[in-house]
C-alpha cells in the first residue's frame, strides 16, 4: 500500500493491534514510547485487541522489559570481548614484529581508548532507560497507559468448546503449513496463539463488517506474502479467509509504517528516531525469534564434542604445517597443503566461534522449565543445537 492508502485504511478500517507492538513499548526510549503511545491514541475510536493478544502482552510483559535491560548489558559484554581480542591480537602483532612497549603503547592506545568510550556511553544509554523488572512489576507505566487507552476495546475469551475448536484447526494448520500460524510449530509454548488471536478477529469483522488493518511486527511467512525478502502484504489466503468468513478487505502493517502515516497526517509529533527506534525494535523481534530451549545436558555435550574437535583440528593443523615444512621444495605438494591447512584453519574458526557464541548464550540465559532460553544468532551453530535436540527427543520418544 501506498502512504495514502494506508491512511484512508486508518480511517475506514478495525485497527488491530498485534502483542509484537505492544511488547515493543517495553524495548524503546521513554521518549519513542511516549510518541508512539500517542500514536496509537490518535486512532483509538477505531483500535481494537483480540483477547488472545492482551493474554499474550501480560504473559510477555515482564520478560520484554528484561530483554531490553539485557540487551545493554550484553551489548557491553560484546563490546568489552571484542575489545580484548583486538588487544590480544595487537600484543601477538607487537611481539613477533619487536616492537618496544612504547610503541605497543602508542599502537593499542588509541584502540583501547576508543571501545572505552564506546562501553561508558552504552553504559549512558542504559541509566537513562526508565524500566526495571521491579517497576515493571509494581506501578508499570506502560501497563497504565495501555489500559486507559484500550479500556473497552479488548475481546472476550473464545467460549470453551469454541475454544477447543480452535486449538484442533491450529494443530491441523500447523501440520498442513496452513497460515497463520504454522511457523510456531516448533514452540513448546502457545504453539496456537497465532491462529486463536486470527480466529477471534475474524469473528469480530464478521460483527463490525469492516474492513481490518493489522498493525503487526511479526512479518514470518506464515503471515506476511515476501520475495527476496520484501515484504508484499499478507498471505493471499488470509486475504481470502477474511474476504470469506466476515466479507472484508485485510491489510496489514508493521509499527514502523503505522507511526511514518501518522507523523505526516495527524497533529501527533512523532520524530525521526521514534520511527527508527520502531524499525530497529522489529529487526530485534526477528532474532528474538532465533530463541532456543536447550537442556543443560545438551550444552554440556555439544561443548564437550566442540573442545574434542578443537583439540583434534589443532593438531592436525601443527602436523600439516610440519608436513609442509619438509616439502617446500615441491610446489604442486605445497599447494596441496595449503588449501589442506586453509580448510583446517577455517574449521577451527567455526568451533572456536560456537565455543565462544555458545558460552556467551549460556551466560545470558534464563531458565524455563529446566531448560535453558538461549538466544542463538549463530546460524551453524543454531543448526548443530537443533539437530542434537531433536536427537534427543526422538530418543525419549522411542523409549516409550
Amino acid at each position: 500500500m501506498t502512504k495514502d492508502e494506508i491512511s484512508q485504511a486508518l480511517q475506514e478500517s478495525l485497527v488491530v493491534v498485534d502483542s509484537s507492538v505492544l511488547l515493543d513499548l517495553y524495548r524503546v526510549t521513554p521518549t519513542a514510547r511516549r510518541e508512539m503511545i500517542d500514536s496509537l491514541l490518535a486512532i483509538e475510536e477505531r483500535i481494537w485487541v483480540p483477547h488472545q493478544v492482551a493474554l499474550e502482552f501480560h504473559r510477555n510483559r515482564v520478560e520484554a522489559a528484561r530483554d531490553q535491560l539485557s540487551f545493554y548489558d550484553e551489548t557491553c559484554k560484546s563490546l568489552e570481548a571484542a575489545r580484548n581480542q583486538a588487544l590480544q591480537r595487537l600484543n601477538e602483532f607487537a611481539n613477533r614484529s619487536a616492537l618496544d612497549n612504547g610503541e605497543k603503547g602508542r599502537l593499542k592506545k588509541p584502540l583501547e581508548n576508543a571501545f572505552n568510550v564506546a562501553i561508558e556511553r552504552v553504559k549512558s544509554h542504559q541509566e537513562g532507560f526508565d524500566l526495571t523488572v521491579s517497576r515493571v512489576l509494581n506501578g508499570d507505566p506502560v501497563l497504565k497507559a495501555l489500559a486507559k487507552l484500550l479500556d473497552g476495546k479488548v475481546g472476550q475469551p473464545l467460549p470453551e468448546e469454541e475454544y477447543a475448536k480452535a486449538q484442533a484447526e491450529a494443530a491441523r494448520r500447523r501440520d498442513g503449513r496452513i497460515p497463520p500460524g504454522y511457523k510456531d510449530r516448533a514452540k513448546r509454548t502457545n504453539p496456537d496463539g497465532d491462529y486463536l488471536w486470527w480466529e477471534q478477529t475474524l469473528i469480530k469483522a464478521t460483527e463490525v463488517n469492516r474492513p481490518v488493518l493489522i498493525i503487526s511486527n511479526d512479518e514470518k511467512e506464515d503471515w506476511i506474502n515476501k520475495r527476496l525478502d520484501f515484504s508484499l502484504g499478507p498471505r493471499e489466503e488470509l486475504v481470502e479467509e477474511m474476504r470469506r468468513r466476515a466479507g472484508v478487505a485485510l491489510r496489514i502493517v508493521n509499527f514502523a509504517t503505522f507511526l511514518e502515516v501518522v507523523r505526516v497526517d495527524s497533529t501527533v509529533s512523532v520524530s525521526r528516531e521514534t520511527v527508527s527506534q520502531a524499525n530497529i525494535a522489529r529487526r530485534q523481534g526477528e532474532k528474538r525469534a532465533k530463541r532456543m530451549f536447550v537442556s543443560p545436558a545438551i550444552v554440556e555435550k555439544y561443548e564437550a564434542y566442540v573442545l574434542q574437535t578443537l583439540e583434534r583440528r589443532e593438531k592436525e593443523l601443527a602436523a600439516t604445517m610440519a608436513e609442509q615444512v619438509g616439502v617446500a621444495d615441491d610446489p604442486d605438494m605445497m599447494e596441496v597443503l595449503d588449501t589442506r591447512i586453509a580448510g583446517i584453519r577455517y574449521a577451527v574458526e567455526m568451533y572456536q566461534g560456537h565455543l565462544y557464541d555458545l558460552r556467551e548464550a549460556v551466560a545470558n540465559a534464563s531458565r524455563l522449565k529446566g531448560d535453558l532460553v538461549l538466544h542463538i544468532e549463530n546460524d551453524s551453530l543454531r543448526r548443530a543445537l537443533v539437530e542434537r535436540v531433536h536427537e534427543e527427543r526422538k530418543r525419549a520418544a522411542d523409549a516409550l
